[in-house]
């Protein structure tokens, strides 16, 4: 799909603003001039209309546009450690607008930017160790957002009929791809903040209301679906939901469609491969790769390959071929061992995050001789009830061998997940260690620090 989107065409709806395309090319010219002095410019703009107006002009002037892994000092520090000149940038605020060249059409923007010699660099979550760079070019970017269109065409939607907003970030790759690349790449409207709370859903309806967008995309992942599942429910204008960075249980899918014409699908993919396939949970186990990718065997694994990526890229994940796509067997690596018995301990996180008992949980792995150990981590919901543990445990027991079923099962105020809803491998030795500090018996807190 080629996109030639016209100057009064919508870019991105805020609470009280519609900023056009036109817009959006002319803001480009007039900021080019005040990133020309540095090398590489760190994006930190939590408003998508900034943060596409100053990676737009980055990627125009040649440089290397940086994306943290997290917005904490020592994450920003990180990246922008061996750059001669690098410049961190929260809004267009920042900077004086120059004057700039006379503006490209929104169409002649779009051909420059697929030419651009910029580049992104982005990095993995750091859910299985170090964040680690990767470096990928508009047009990458542009393919991997083809993913959300197609799922999107699936629901029944259009481009410019139709508001995408997120909760997922959007320096995280499946947040850049999924709201801000599905507009530059294919004309979908997007929302200009990230959706956190309930109240900021209300606030995505109310925007889209004032200009007749009828129906809403939600872009999240399984932690903060759980968490906006109910407000969901009462809005049928959010027609269709798209969920990554982690599985999806069919049970919270099934919750969240019920009640109104609405779709809810999954993304799989990495930082590596960007959107690689998808499904609609409540159809169906297996996964369809989007058009051009292939999946390899290898002597270590499966590998995905696709025109848009420089090389072959591993992935993480065991994998069984089937005739319409394939199905996920959990990540390499991921198998726990108890009592000579082997499961995913993927799924037993899937498993206990769908008890209606708690808000979140995580299922922790203690290694120890030959064996596994595990434990329960939970945050209760709004109205625990008294037999909390047992609560747990019987959902547990319900859908997994008991041996999988720790008895130990520790409460915390909070599981110490990133923005788009995974735990960092560090974060999860540091709990890990907290709640072998609290040690077994009956709930109770677990510090974090």
């Amino acid at each position: 799909m080629t996109l030639h989107p016209q100057p009064d065409d919508l870019f991105c709806l805020a609470a009280t603003t519609a900023r056009t395309w036109g817009d959006f090319a002319k803001e480009v010219s007039r900021y080019r001039p005040a990133l020309q002095s540095a090398d590489a410019i760190c994006n930190l703009a939590s408003s998508r209309f900034d943060f596409s107006v100053l990676l737009a002009a980055a990627l125009l002037n040649g440089q290397t546009v940086l994306l943290p892994p997290a917005r904490a000092d020592q994450a920003v520090q990180s990246v922008m450690d061996g750059w001669e000149a690098p410049l961190c940038v929260t809004g267009l605020a920042d900077l004086p607008p120059g004057g700039g060249a006379s503006p490209l059409t929104p169409a002649e923007l779009l051909e420059a930017l697929a030419g651009a010699k910029g580049r992104m660099h982005i990095f993995t979550s750091g859910s299985t160790g170090k964040p680690v760079r990767q470096i990928k070019s508009w047009e990458m970017l542009r393919v991997g957002a083809s993913i959300t269109h197609e799922i999107v065409d699936r629901a029944g939607l259009s481009p410019g009929n139709c508001l995408i907003a997120g909760t997922t970030p959007h320096q995280h790759m499946y947040g850049l791809e999924a709201t801000i690349f599905a507009g530059l790449g294919f004309g979908h409207v997007l929302y200009d903040r990230p959706v956190f709370y309930p109240d900021d859903l209300e606030a995505v309806i109310a925007s889209a209301d004032k200009l007749e967008l009828e129906q809403i995309v939600l872009v999240t992942s399984p932690p903060h679906l759980k968490f906006l599942a109910d407000r969901i429910q009462t809005h049928p204008q959010i027609a269709c939901v798209v969920s990554a960075t982690a599985p999806l249980s069919a049970d919270l899918a099934r919750r969240v469609e019920s009640g109104a014409a609405r779709a809810v699908y999954e993304i799989y993919g990495s930082t590596e491969t960007g959107s690689l396939a998808w499904r609609r949970t409540t159809e169906s186990d297996i996964w369809a790769p989007s058009v051009g990718f292939t999946l390899l065997p290898s002597p270590d694994g499966w590998r995905a390959a696709a025109p848009h990526l420089a090389d072959v890229i591993a992935l993480n994940d065991d994998i069984e071929l089937v005739p319409d796509g394939f199905r996920l067997l959990g990540r390499r690596g991921d198998m726990v061992q108890v009592a000579g018995k082997r499961q995913s301990l993927g799924a037993l996180n899937a498993v206990l995050a769908d008890c209606d008992a708690i808000s979140d949980g995580v299922v922790l792995r203690e290694q120890l001789a030959g064996e596994d150990r595990l434990h329960l981590v939970v945050v209760p919901g709004d109205e625990p009830p008294a037999d909390l543990k047992n609560r747990i445990r019987s959902h547990m027991l319900s859908l997994v061998d008991p041996v999988f079923v720790p008895r130990m099962v520790h409460v915390v105020d909070a599981i110490p997940r990133n923005a788009t809803g995974k735990v960092s491998a560090e974060h999860l030795a540091l709990l890990l260690r907290s709640v072998q500090q609290a040690g077994p018996g009956q709930p109770k807190r677990a510090g974090i620090t």
